[in-house]
């Protein structure tokens, strides 16, 4: 990345022009989760919000957890990405699962010696480009715990988003909860942006301060994510890591209740997972493997056509930070259910889904069966639906808020 000036060294009237209209501060984000090549679906949402702030007049290099397959340094559309190896390849685990860092925390035993290593060289790479920034901004508390631990080499200000997993599931263990808590509300840390009401909440039951938290919620491709004009399939979509928290199980026991009275009808699962296999074995005996279909991940294009190309979109998740997978259903004109958890009532009002209690196949069911069985209903929704992805959820209008949080802590005026 080329060197450029640092917002602290421009004179106040330089100052001024320098920051009218979007302002050119080089930003260094850090993140666990990234996507590990064009396409790719993982961390697809940091990957936009990188872009967005870029779209904004900054500069912006990432700094992201290396996965077997991906390079460790490249170039995507102007953003440098620097992904360090923490092991030999075949040894990095911590993201080698669809659904990241919690997952491998909880399934795999040698996933917390391997957080040993990519904490030190996390570290190192961070300590070495931060100097050349004028603000970091860290997704996850894990990020967030390597950035605090080296701010007193780099002295750069920073800034944490909590996405959801890092405090709704990270933080069951009451020594991480410690830990969490300490470093969200050190005097280090600037601010702290949670996607959600629920997750901002959670921050402050866990005595986080309230004047530290800022709800900025995730956004979406609004040009990427649009609306079919032709008739929509015969298809139920679903789209998310196959893991127990994002409630496969419970759409299959609410699918088997009323497929017979959907003909032509299927269930598609978009997704990878170690829950695939319970998933399948329980679809198989339903006798509803003609009707339910697995199609492992797949591209971020692919998603997009399959969310345009849906009738509708469902998720019970049991747990959920907010559910980028929503935004990206609503910009495709496509109406959503959800289980009331986490961040999911933020993004479904009345006009744009339904909320479902968690934990609850029947009302799933009855939900499905109301919106399928509405079309004039179901058609006004997908127009409301469009409207607020665009309204509220479009990464334009989400990066202009996390530019003026920049601007606030850097003390300049936008």
């Amino acid at each position: 990345m080329k060197p450029y000036i640092s917002v602290k060294k421009i004179s106040l009237l330089g100052m001024v022009k320098f920051f009218q209209g979007c302002p050119r501060m080089k930003v260094l984000i850090v993140t666990t989760a990234f996507p590990r090549w064009y396409g790719d679906g993982r961390g697809a949402f940091i990957y936009e919000a990188a872009q967005a702030i870029k779209r904004q007049g900054c500069e912006v290099r990432v700094i992201a957890m290396h996965v077997p397959g991906a390079k460790t340094h490249e170039w995507m559309d102007g953003i440098e990405v620097i992904r360090p190896r923490y092991l030999p390849e075949r040894w990095e685990i911590l993201a080698k699962d669809s659904a990241g860092l919690p997952q491998a925390w909880r399934t795999n035993p040698w996933a917390k010696l391997a957080l040993i290593p990519f904490v030190v060289v996390h570290a190192l790479t961070i300590t070495r480009y931060a100097r050349e920034a004028d603000i970091l901004h860290a997704n996850w508390t894990l990020s967030g715990m390597v950035v605090w631990l080296t701010q007193w080499l780099h002295r750069k200000p920073y800034v944490v988003t909590v996405h959801g997993s890092d405090v709704f599931q990270a933080t069951s263990s009451g020594l991480i909860r410690k830990l969490t808590w300490f470093i969200l509300s050190s005097h280090r840390t600037a601010q702290i942006i949670a996607v959600s009401r629920k997750l901002a909440e959670s921050l402050i039951q866990m005595g986080v301060p309230s004047e530290k938290i800022k709800i900025i919620p995730d956004g979406v491709r609004t040009d990427e994510f649009i609306p079919s004009e032709e008739p929509r399939k015969k298809v139920i979509l679903s789209v998310g890591a196959l893991t127990k928290i994002k409630g496969g199980d419970l759409l299959i026991e609410a699918f088997a209740q009323i497929h017979t009275y959907l003909e032509g009808y299927k269930l598609i699962f978009i997704g990878e997972g170690a829950f695939r296999e319970c998933l399948e074995s329980r679809v198989k005996e339903l006798g509803l493997r003609d009707k339910v279909i697995f199609t492992g991940q797949l591209s971020r294009q692919e998603v997009a056509y399959w969310m345009r190309e849906a009738e509708i979109f469902v998720l019970p998740s049991r747990s959920e930070g907010l559910g980028v997978v929503f935004l990206e259903a609503l910009a495709s004109g496509t109406p959503c259910i959800g289980t009331d958890v986490g961040g999911i009532p933020d993004i479904l009002t009345p006009e744009v889904g339904i909320l479902c209690p968690p934990e609850d196949p029947t009302s799933l069911a009855e939900a499905i069966l109301f919106l399928l069985n509405n079309p004039v209903h179901l058609q006004e929704m997908r127009k409301k639906a469009r409207k607020r992805a665009v309204e509220v959820f479009d990464w334009a209008r989400v990066s202009q808020q996390i530019i003026r949080l920049y601007s606030q802590i850097l003390g300049v005026k936008v």
